[in-house]
């Protein structure tokens, strides 16, 4: 496509609701993105579109109108995660670049069947935007890694830890996310594989990972255990060129949102996001020294929102390369199903030669109130 400073590429938004609006927001700090259409199938979204949609952009109810008659070059897909794998295939077989929110789906046979279509089509763009591989703070941790000032990385330990929801949507929601380390998860693993390199050193690089083992608890929302799930995880992940990575999912911090990472070097660490602080105000009063706290995740990387869209564009319009992979997607959803089925079995999951978890089923086959299928 043109590298004309004033063309854009049009795109299409699937779904409206709440990812999706968050994306609307980040449009229109977008200069080479053209919003032409949205599409959602939930009822009263033909009104909410009048609400939210800026002029010019049409709404299709039915998502198939949307790839056919929009006029779209690129689809961003913000819908529910069960129907991002079809979306994506119909996308790539009408010759359209696809960028996804995360997972591509939960599971790992359609996962793949996704990322080997993809391989057909070296054409078209396809991105699965991990927000943090897209976040300043941790470009510049990646840069000083590279100058080598920090020595050989050898460990990370990460964390995501949503504020508590009082409406408890995502313990229903489990029931089709995949589950915390794979839903929440899957986050903290993709910014562990970039800082650690799992195929760094090793000669068989389709086995990136030896074993994963993880724990959790239903510290706040015990409904969870029906659906296998937590609402506080615990991961460990054991690359094959002899890295760790450590994970913390949880969902019931009462002060808002924080996301840590510790970048662990031979000579020295790094931090990013250690404090959780929105800004850099203090008040110091009777009641102490107090500062206010980040509310979400999208407040946290809202420029990391800004970034991926117009990386995406430029991708398009210039032919650059992305700097994630459709395999990297397909990675970290091996690592994050693996960690939700050792956390369900409370067995440790290796990988075979061929980079596939061997999935341990128990005698017991009901753990943590979970049945293992």
């Amino acid at each position: 496509m043109s590298s004309d400073p004033n063309s854009k590429v049009k795109l299409a938004l699937f779904g409206i609701g709440r990812m999706g609006q968050v994306r609307l927001r980040a449009l229109a700090n977008t200069p080479r993105l053209q919003l032409v259409a949205a599409t959602d199938t939930k009822p009263g979204s033909d009104e909410l579109a009048k609400e939210i949609l800026p002029p010019g952009a049409k709404f299709f109810n039915d998502p198939e109108d949307c790839f056919l008659k929009s006029g779209a070059q690129a689809v961003l897909i913000s819908t529910a995660t069960a129907t991002h794998a079809p979306l994506i295939l119909r996308a790539l077989e009408l010759g359209l670049h696809v960028m996804c929110e995360k997972p591509i789906a939960v599971g790992l046979d359609i996962t793949r069947q996704v990322v080997d279509f993809a391989r057909t089509k070296p054409e078209l763009k396809f991105l699965v935007p991990f927000n943090r591989r897209f976040d300043d703070s941790y470009r510049s941790a990646k840069a000083l890694v590279e100058s080598g000032a920090l020595g050989e990385i050898h460990a990370v330990e990460t964390a995501v830890l949503d504020q508590q929801d009082p409406t408890g949507f995502f313990v229903t929601f489990s029931e089709q996310s995949g589950g915390i380390f794979l839903d929440m998860g899957v986050h903290d693993i993709d910014i562990g594989r970039a800082f650690l390199e799992p195929t760094k050193g090793i000669k068989n690089s389709k086995k990136q990972v030896n074993k994963v083992f993880a724990v959790g608890q239903q510290a706040v929302y015990p409904a969870l255990k029906k659906y296998g799930d937590a609402d506080n995880g615990w991961g460990l992940v054991e690359f094959a060129n002899g890295k760790i990575l450590t994970i913390h999912v949880g969902r019931t911090l009462k002060n808002g949102f924080e996301g840590p990472t510790r970048i662990y070097g031979t000579n020295g660490y790094a931090i990013v996001g250690g404090n959780a602080n929105s800004d850099r105000v203090e008040v110091r009063d009777s009641f102490g020294v107090r500062t206010s706290t980040t509310p979400d995740a999208f407040a946290l990387w809202n420029l990391a929102l800004q970034n991926d869209l117009n990386e995406f564009a430029l991708a398009i319009l210039d032919n650059k390369e992305l700097p994630l992979k459709p395999e990297d997607a397909l990675e970290a959803g091996k690592i994050g199903t693996a960690l939700q089925h050792s956390f369900r079995t409370g067995l440790p999951v290796f990988f075979d030669d061929e980079g596939e978890p061997i999935f341990p089923v128990p005698d017991n086959t009901t753990i943590n109130g979970h049945v293992i299928l």
